[in-house]
This record gives structure tokens, C-alpha cells and sequence, in this order.
């Protein structure tokens, strides 16, 4: 009688078998969701940077923030109030979706200091904040664990008082009220 060479078929299941487990472990170590969410969290902090670095060249060049402008040539927006109104603080009464507050972005925009595109490319929840006419805080809710764990992570956003509050450690809210912020 002749020996073959090769596998029998139960040899060959036992090794499939046991690179299904070790795929299932590799796949839960890597946990593709959380990294969908990683690569939000890094898209929408580049939108919320990029957003306060056009209030900023704003403010430069007009000396007050877009809901503070009056007569200087570009159409006035209104936020938390009338045109040039301060809002009380601490950062209370003057925090606002971004998407309610378009009007706020069309002089960053006529003034070429954000693509027109922008707001088309913001899908998600940012919120503005100002106490008054020089001042800004722009701030987005991280859905990453690890955005939301992050040092940078600090802000508390209480919808019912509309008011944003610094935190001494990073946030541990879990109803999503954790916030990013650019000041």
C-alpha cells in the first residue's frame, strides 16, 4: 500500500477553524467603527480649527467678529441678539449651532477667509460661542472614545442653560454633551 501525501479533511477544518478565531480577535482589536469615528472626530476638528481660524482673520481685518459689524461693508449677522449687542457670560445665552447661524458665515465667506463650499462639508453639530463682539469659541462633540477621553476634551455643554463650562479634568458626560473647543 502506497502513502499519499497531504492533508486529511478534518486536519484542514481544524486549520480554518482556528484562523477564523484568530481573524475574529483581529478584527475586534482593531475595531473598524471606532476608527470610522477616529477619522470623523479628526475631519470635523480640522473644520472647527479652520472655522476659528477664519473668525480670527475676520476679527483682524475688521476689528469685531461678523455679529459685531455694522457699516463696515459687509452684511451683519445676528447671533444671541441684535448687531452689537455683548452677550452675558460666562458663555451663556450666546451658544448657537452652527447651521442656525449661517448668516455669520457669509462674511467669512464674501470676505475670503472660508471656501464657499464649507458649510456643505459641515455634517455634524458645531457650536459657537461668544461672550462678545471680540470674542469666539468654536467647539464640535468628539464620537470617539478616544477624542472623548482626550486631554483637549474639557468642555460640558448643558442644552437646557445653553452654557458651555470649562472642566478641571476631561469630560465623562455620556449623553454626548462632551465638547472639543477652540478658543
Amino acid at each position: 500500500m502506497t502513502k499519499q501525501k497531504g492533508f486529511t479533511l478534518m486536519e484542514l477544518l481544524i486549520v480554518i477553524g482556528v484562523l477564523g478565531i484568530l481573524a475574529a480577535g483581529l478584527l475586534a482589536a482593531i475595531d473598524p467603527f471606532e476608527q470610522l469615528k477616529k477619522a470623523r472626530d479628526a475631519t470635523n476638528r480640522d473644520a472647527a480649527i479652520t472655522l476659528m481660524s477664519g473668525f480670527q482673520r475676520f476679527y483682524a481685518t475688521h476689528a469685531n467678529l461678523p455679529w459685531g459689524v455694522a457699516g463696515l461693508g459687509v452684511t451683519p449677522c445676528v447671533f444671541g441678539g441684535t448687531v452689537g449687542t455683548a452677550f452675558p457670560g460666562p458663555r451663556a445665552s450666546g451658544v448657537v449651532e452652527l447651521k442656525s447661524v449661517l448668516t455669520c458665515i457669509t462674511p467669512l465667506i464674501n470676505d475670503g477667509e472660508l471656501k464657499e463650499s464649507f458649510t456643505d462639508a459641515v455634517n455634524f453639530k458645531m457650536y459657537l460661542s461668544s461672550e462678545d463682539n471680540s470674542s469666539i469659541m468654536v467647539c464640535f462633540a468628539p464620537e470617539g472614545k478616544a477624542t472623548r477621553n482626550d486631554s483637549e476634551t474639557k468642555w460640558l455643554y448643558t442644552p437646557g442653560s445653553n452654557k458651555i463650562e470649562k472642566l478641571t479634568v476631561a469630560c465623562t458626560d455620556t449623553t454626548g454633551n462632551c465638547l472639543q473647543c477652540f478658543e
